[in-house]
């Protein structure tokens, strides 16, 4: 995953701003930075954090429907025009989330048709850069932030990251928001002395990369700014929780008495790495990760408790694969740890991973959720992993595999992996899993 603070001038587009587009030359640079980063990951998705869609006080926006078209008429530049597609399982799965965990959400087509300025003007580099010229070469969602609490714009954040990795997206997400609007008496907005304090707060934490301070930014200097990517900003903090984050601090400035602010973040998943890791201290020196080396990880991992998966593919094939459908160590820090190495060395369909290989090797780390029985109308290929017993006999498949594409499938295949013939009684149970890659 990547993902991207990025404000949304009008002005900073060419057809819009013209030649005052040299009095913002590091925004200019900047977007232009981000667009190569973003072209170079080649996401199959963009979400979209916007303030300027429809939106709501106690409720998030998510856009529904097949798609939608942008420009900047509103600001004398009704070309380029540019017709994006709506990821629509992606969507479909964040609202579902959202009912499920009673997250607030308006899914709705009013209003998804007319792409806003807060997307247009992040995505107007991105499509240059990928040279599109009416209609985008990659999918989008659109989500509006609220002014519900922070706890709240931190979860929704959660449950954007979670719904990606349920179907398998691979996603950028855009903060789209401009920081405060009163950095000048001449601007158009003023000046107050929280302006430029906010401002000076925010790019401090981009800097860090440190993104859940941004929930301890002073409230009144907050409220006082006049910004708009509060927010969206806390919600990007929750969806990259699970991730070591490296930022990479672009620019900032504020010539026209609005703060532009500029930040790439680069996400290294903590299960992923933590898998990565103890395998190569494992072949390379036959140990376990150092006192110091597990310090740097974070706590949940250490306290909470389920079955993991650790699966390995090497250009594109499985390369060992071994799980544990319920808990066999004290938290998931120990699980993944063991699991990993036994994926990597105790596979029986593979050799051991040998340290050559070792730069070759990508790793995903499913969290397994808490199964329940279930009957097969209740099964969701795509949603949940399947467990068929017979007696002693289990067969146990994850959700959304590759080549799996119907419960018949699903069910046949974790017949056979239990050997439980077609025909034999089983009893079928359903779980959920977090997808770490």
């Amino acid at each position: 995953m990547r993902a991207y603070i990025l404000p949304h001038p009008p002005i900073a587009v060419p057809e819009v701003g013209g030649d005052e587009i040299k009095k913002i030359e590091a925004t200019e640079s900047s977007f232009e930075k981000a667009a190569k980063d973003i072209a170079r990951y080649d996401p199959e998705t963009i979400i979209v954090i916007s303030p300027h869609s429809v939106m709501y006080s106690d409720a998030f926006f998510i856009a529904k429907g097949k798609g939608g078209e942008g420009n900047l008429a509103r600001f004398g530049a009704p070309y380029p025009s540019v017709f994006y597609n709506y990821d629509t399982e992606l969507s479909d799965e964040i609202a579902s989330l959202c009912r499920e965990f009673h997250i607030p959400a308006v899914y709705s087509e009013e209003g998804s048709s007319v792409i806003d300025h807060g997307a247009v003007v992040p995505l107007y580099y991105v499509n240059r850069e990928y040279g599109a010229k009416d209609r985008a070469p990659y999918n989008i969602v659109r989500i509006s932030p609220s002014f519900l609490p922070d706890s709240v714009l931190y979860d929704m954040g959660y449950l954007i990251e979670r719904a990606a990795a349920h179907v398998g997206r691979r996603v950028a997400i855009i903060a789209s928001g401009d920081l405060s609007h009163k950095l000048r008496s001449d601007g158009p907005y003023g000046f107050i002395e929280e302006g430029p304090l906010f401002d000076i707060a925010v790019t401090d934490v981009m800097k860090s990369g440190k993104l859940e301070d941004f929930t301890k930014i002073d409230k009144k200097v907050n409220d006082l700014s006049a910004n708009c990517g509060y927010p969206g900003f806390v919600m990007l903090a929750g969806a990259l929780q699970d991730y070591k984050i490296t930022p990479d601090f672009l620019s900032y400035e504020g010539p026209f008495g609005v703060g532009y602010g500029f930040c790439i973040f680069e996400c290294e998943n903590w299960y992923v790495r933590l898998a990565k890791a103890s395998l190569e201290k494992h072949i390379r020196n036959g140990g376990r990760l150092s006192e110091d080396e597990v310090s740097e990880y974070p706590d949940f991992l250490k306290k909470e408790r389920a079955g993991v998966f650790v699966c390995i593919k090497k250009r594109g094939q499985l390369r060992g694969c071994i799980g544990t459908i319920l808990p066999s160590y004290d938290n998931t820090f120990e699980e993944t740890c063991a699991l990993s190495v036994s994926a990597g060395t105790s596979d029986p369909r593979f050799p051991a991973v040998t340290e050559k290989e070792l730069d070759e090797l990508v790793y995903t780390v499913d969290v397994m959720g808490q199964p329940e029985k279930t009957t097969v109308d209740r099964l969701d290929v795509k949603k949940y992993g399947i467990i068929v017993s017979s007696g002693y006999r289990r067969g146990l498949l994850l959700p959304n595999l590759e080549g799996v594409d119907t419960v018949e499938e699903q069910i046949a295949i974790s017949r056979q992996k239990g050997g439980i013939g077609p025909d034999e009684a089983v009893e079928i149970e359903r779980f959920m899993v977090e997808r770490h890659t």
